[in-house]
């Protein structure tokens, strides 16, 4: 298989989504230069984005970037979503993918790559763990080994490493809930 051609089955979707100094449709057209206006808009609105491309007057015209506009973490994560929409690939790989999304991000990041995943084989690289729960298998690695592997109800079973780190996430949740409600 030719370099080319492995990497067009794959798509990525990295913890800290870099998007160069151009307009938006040029960052998602990056995945595909051919793409239509229309493609591109269709893959912005899979990966949650039309909210981003409304607020500006230039919409997908907008340039992004050094000399002009700015956008947030979780946006430009967004933004990258598109991109791997717009690529269609079949293998997806997610490293920590939604680690900068904000709140207000954090919902719509976690919509636009459930809709990505269908029907895709998709490697997950998280430390968040609510965003591994519906995996398929989950490999809890230490030190560079994998140490545990299953589903997210079979690891918690097993009551070994993931199990623990689950009932610290879980107890965290909680307490910033309780603490929340009391403010």
């Amino acid at each position: 298989i030719a370099k080319e051609d492995l990497m067009n089955t794959v798509s990525f979707v990295f913890q800290n989504s870099r998007l160069i100094k151009g307009t938006i449709l040029e960052n998602v057209r990056m995945a595909r230069p051919n793409a239509t206006k229309e493609e591109v808009l269709e893959a912005l609105q899979k990966a949650q984005c039309m909210d981003i491309v409304q607020k500006f007057p230039l919409g997908i015209e907008t340039i992004i970037g050094t000399n002009g506009v700015y956008l947030s973490g979780g946006e430009q994560q967004r933004i990258s979503i598109a991109r791997a929409v717009l690529k269609n690939a079949p293998i997806l790989i997610l490293d920590e993918a939604t680690a900068y999304a904000d709140p207000d991000n954090e919902v719509r990041v976690q919509q636009a790559l459930s809709a990505l995943s269908r029907g895709k084989t998709v490697v997950m690289i998280a430390h968040r763990l609510s965003s591994v729960t519906g995996a398929d298998c989950i490999y809890v690695l230490q030190d560079g080994e994998i140490m545990e592997s299953g589903t997210h109800s079979e690891l918690v079973a097993q009551n070994g490493i993931f199990a623990r780190m689950w009932k610290n996430y879980s107890e965290a949740v909680e307490w910033k809930l309780a603490k929340e409600a009391k403010a």
